[in-house]
């Protein structure tokens, strides 16, 4: 052996970014998944995004299921993001100090079994919201590490010129399960041989396979500087680089308004198939389906533009959009007119969000990528927030008043916060701080 990758049919084996002429014509969209280490990351994460998909999706349905109440949903979520919360900035300090791919395995193992253990708890019989909350707390600690870790593994395995595509691409992949994950778990739990618990069982096994995938790629190391300096002073460190860099800043402020008053519309998604369009669990799951196909449609759509002139003005109208194709959604009660704004407001939202993470990396170092991704899921952990809020909120107004204002604040709010930000609108792709 000459110790040189080897050439396979489909894929060129670089590693380092040059004319995207080799592969098939479509590859030249998405040039990221040319360099094999990144591709065998993202490929292995895919059963895993999925199970995730599947494991939010049947957790919501059991717990409406089990009180009739939507504020169930909200504690359920908010068990998963108290740990956000409160370890966030620690996993992003873990990603930057320590082996990424360790972290991932350790955190991939915690996964399986925490399905395992709702399996059992389903199974037997016994299970209660409180064991949910658990559970789910159990979970959002293991990916309050997992992800500032997958991140920024993902962006140390892909050349530079490559990395706004494999940010897009991560985005793609998450919704692409989303359009499989929801209505197959819709479709399981309906099968009286399988049920509830055969789903969690199903999501324990498809997260076991990630591990396959991380044991192929090779460890990168830790950054030297990262890795000299003390738990305490990395997390300061990293808390004065985000305040110092002005359009990370401001696109990390940005993502909190959609975290809060928009997406909270996917929690609350059980009550509108049972009480107000009353189509069940399958018509559930096509719901989901329709606003994950939108979803992969918007970051797919991302990933293949090469350049945005002003990729600010361009987040700023799908933000707007976002909210007011949500309002739509929730005040045409309609099934039928919902299937369709949920395609939409999948596009536009997933094209926000997508955009908004590649700003984020484009505009940060690489020694700082974990620590400011955990600033991002930081922003990410006020979602069992609005989770909860909005859910007792509709427990009060009804899912399709507190759903339908809630996306015209943020469209108003997203709008406001564009005009008042100059920088915001101007930024361009290439950050010299990248």
């Amino acid at each position: 052996m000459d110790g040189k990758p080897k050439q396979d049919l489909l894929f060129s084996e670089t590693s380092e970014a040059g004319p995207e002429t080799t592969g098939p014509k479509w590859l030249r969209f998405f040039p990221a998944l040319m360099e094999r280490d990144f591709r065998t990351l993202w490929l292995g994460m895919l059963p895993g995004i999925l199970a995730m998909q599947m494991y939010f999706f049947t957790n919501g349905y059991l717990a409406f299921e089990l009180t009739g109440e939507a504020k169930s949903i909200g504690y359920v979520s908010l068990g998963f993001g108290v740990p956000m919360l409160i370890f966030s900035l620690i996993g992003g300090v873990a990603a930057d100090r320590y082996s990424k791919r360790t972290i991932l395995m350790i955190t991939q193992w915690t996964i399986v079994f925490t399905a395992v253990i709702m399996a059992v708890l389903v199974i037997t019989g016994v299970i209660r919201i409180w064991h949910m909350v658990l559970m789910s707390g159990v979970m959002g600690s293991a990916f309050t590490f997992h992800m500032p870790a997958r991140v920024s593994f993902a962006a140390e395995l892909i050349s530079p010129p490559r990395l706004v595509n494999a940010i897009a691409l991560n985005g793609a992949g998450l919704n692409a399960c989303r359009v499989i994950g929801p209505p197959l778990a819709g479709w399981l739990i309906s099968k009286p041989w399988l049920d509830i618990g055969g789903v969690y069982v199903i999501m324990a096994v498809m997260s076991s396979f990630v591990v396959i995938g991380l044991i192929r790629i090779p460890d990168r190391g830790v950054h030297a500087q990262a890795k000299d300096t003390t738990g305490a002073r990395a997390v300061i460190d990293g808390i004065f680089y985000v305040r110092g860099n002005p359009i990370l800043l401001v696109l990390l402020i940005l993502s909190i308004a959609p975290i809060v008053l928009g997406l909270p519309f996917q929690a609350l998604m059980p009550v509108f198939a049972k009480k107000v369009f009353e189509v069940g669990p399958r018509g559930l799951g096509l719901l989901m389906m329709a606003n994950g196909i939108g979803a992969l449609i918007g970051s797919l759509a991302v990933a293949s533009i090469r350049q945005l002139k002003r990729p600010g003005i361009a987040q700023l109208v799908l933000g707007v959009l976002f909210g007011l194709t949500l309002a739509i959604f929730a005040f045409g009660y309609s099934y039928h007119l919902a299937l369709v704004m949920m395609v939409i407001v999948g596009v536009v939202s997933s094209s926000y969000l997508a955009l908004n993470a590649t700003l984020i990396m484009d505009a940060t170092e690489k020694r700082y990528h974990g620590r400011v991704m955990s600033v991002y899921m930081l922003t990410f952990s006020a979602l069992p927030l609005g989770n909860m809020i909005l859910s007792v909120f509709a427990d009060v107004f009804g899912a399709p008043m507190t759903v339908g204002f809630g996306g015209l604040l943020l469209a108003v709010v997203v709008l406001l916060f564009g005009l008042a930000s100059p920088s915001y609108r101007r930024m361009q792709y290439g950050s010299d701080s990248r």
